[in-house]
């Protein structure tokens, strides 16, 4: 009787420290399941953990020229929506992602860092 006993709770018993998977495969009901991780990019969006970005259509705000003659542009859109782009040529329009509520970049620094860099 008690032979029967410590056996059951010797092969019944989980083990709460270790995660190990089982020598027989029928006692495994979720090895071969992915990890959240291993989800692609269409998987995340279906199992509703990531949304598609939207994009709004950005229209230059700010442009200044940096002394090595790339052009740092600020973008403004929908509901405050900005975005900083260093090109050097920089379009009308751009379509950038939305962020609602945004501040404003501060262009003087990425000018200023420019400017810098082409010093040296």
């Amino acid at each position: 009787m008690h032979l029967v006993l410590i056996t059951l709770l010797l092969f019944v018993t989980p083990s709460f420290g270790e995660q190990k998977q089982p020598k027989n495969i029928f006692q495994c009901f979720t090895c071969f399941l992915k990890k959240p991780s291993d989800w692609t990019w269409e998987q995340e969006k279906r199992l509703g953990i990531r949304e598609d970005p939207k994009y709004v259509t950005c229209r230059r705000y700010k442009r200044v020229q940096a002394k090595n003659g790339q052009q740092v542009c600020i973008y403004k859109g929908a509901n405050n929506t900005y975005t900083l782009v260093v090109e050097g040529q920089c379009p009308n329009e751009y379509r950038c992602k939305y962020d609602p509520h945004g501040e404003e970049p501060n262009i003087d620094s990425v000018v200023d860092s420019l400017n810098d860099k082409f010093k040296k």
